[in-house]
């Protein structure tokens, strides 16, 4: 080779070595395939930030809610008294949504309270009770009024026996007098029907035997009028002393005295292990009852809060499913709601090219057309495991994005485009 050729040859070379310095430029943000719009009005939004890391990864996409729609409900039946929201209202977590009527429902509380009330009592009483069996000790106090509550109850029977056995004798008395009067007028009949006898009517016409008769005959109905007479006194009086016999009186008294000497072994004598046994049995019923209305009363208050549907999550009204004065029942969708404070933006036509390039953690800023001068911060919180399409001969997953804005009104929907930033 000629020094003329040579030098040809290092002048290519030169120009060469010039041309591959020129050609090391930075790299050009590469985009998911997308189909061209076929109108102005639905073109794109663009990035608007640099790529970070010299690649950024474009797709489209919308915002997705993270929880699904929730249909609301009450655990309970009842009428539909007051519904407190309307479609499109925006509601935080324990916000009033609905109310059923609880008249009812309050009327059962207030029985339920009462009937602790009463098992509290009974429980207190039963307690002292035991108490008491387990601590006694002998009391001289109540000893002696024990013993003088029995030397009083004797009294009163020895005073009761007495009256009732002058009562008796009194009703013996005027048996006694009655059965007499009787004899009397049994006496004077006889003496009143031989007196009559019409065999002596032969003695009036003797003037001395006439006179002797007539006196005789008016004896005899004097005395049997006076007979007559002293027998209803004696039944009377007979009367009157049965009457006064009180056979209670001395019952009474023999009870008195039961009782007190039952006072008196209790205060002298320690309680019994059965005693002990039956208050602790006491104490344990009333327990159990106590526990029993409690529960009660802890469902009658479950069910009065049962008639106030709360939200259960913050979100947005969608749909209200009855009016008031209805008849719901449990489990009967009342509204339904979606939780909007919760939101992600998931990517539709990012290839399957470029899923090498993205990982989650990834930063990511999402525009949207409802909001295209404003980037909302995000990361990549994850991939979708199973493709949903294809643009062109390649498959695209969905990269789901987690995103946060409180200064925009974000709504599940929206649509836009992502720039994440590729590894």
């Amino acid at each position: 080779m000629n020094t003329r050729n040579l030098f040809a040859v290092f002048g290519l070379i030169f120009v060469l070595l010039i041309v591959a310095a020129c050609g090391e430029q930075p790299v050009e943000a590469t985009a998911t395939a997308v189909p061209a719009s076929t109108s102005e009005s639905e073109a794109e939004p663009t990035a608007t930030r640099p790529s970070q890391s010299g690649v950024t990864i474009l797709a489209d996409g919308s915002v997705v809610a993270v929880k699904p729609v929730l249909a609301v409900s009450f655990t309970a039946s009842g009428r539909l008294l007051e519904l407190a929201v309307q479609p499109g209202d925006v509601v935080a977590a324990g916000d009033l949504i609905a109310t059923l009527d609880d008249e009812t429902l309050v009327d059962a509380v207030t029985n339920a309270e009462f009937q602790v009330a009463q098992s509290e009592l009974n429980l207190e009483q039963a307690q002292i009770e035991l108490d008491r069996l387990l601590a006694w000790e002998p009391d001289e106090t109540a000893v002696a009024l024990a013993e003088a509550n029995l030397a009083a109850a004797q009294a009163t029977l020895k005073n009761a026996q007495t009256s009732d056995a002058a009562a008796g004798n009194s009703v013996t008395s005027a048996r006694v007098s009655v059965d007499q009067a009787e004899r009397q007028l049994a006496d004077a009949q006889d003496a009143y029907n031989t007196a009559f006898d019409p065999g002596r009517e032969w003695e009036l016409g003797d003037p001395f035997r006439k006179q002797l008769l007539e006196n005789e005959r008016e004896a005899a109905v004097r005395n049997l009028q006076f007979a007559e007479e002293n027998l209803q006194v004696a039944q009377a009086n007979y009367s009157l002393s049965l009457a006064g016999l009180n056979n209670d009186t001395a019952l009474n008294a023999e009870a008195s005295v039961v009782s007190a000497q039952q006072a008196l072994e209790q205060a002298q004598e320690p309680p019994t292990a059965e005693q002990i046994e039956t208050a602790q049995l006491n104490v344990a019923q009333a327990e159990l009852s106590l526990q029993q209305s409690q529960i009660s009363l802890e469902q009658a208050q479950e069910a009065v809060q049962d008639a106030q549907l709360v939200a259960p999550t913050a979100g947005t009204i969608l749909s209200v499913e009855v009016a008031e004065g209805a008849m719901v029942g449990a489990g009967s969708p009342i509204i339904t709601m979606l939780d909007t404070t919760q939101l992600e933006f998931h990517t539709s036509n990012l290839s399957e090219r470029d899923l090498a390039r993205v990982e989650a953690g990834q930063p990511v800023q999402v525009t949207l057309k409802a909001y295209p001068n404003d980037v909302i911060a995000g990361s990549v919180a994850r991939i979708g495991t199973q493709a949903t399409g294809m643009v062109g001969d390649a498959a695209v997953f969905p990269v789901i994005i987690s995103i946060s804005s409180d200064d925009l009104d974000i709504r599940p929907g929206m649509t836009g485009r992502a720039e994440i930033a590729g590894e």
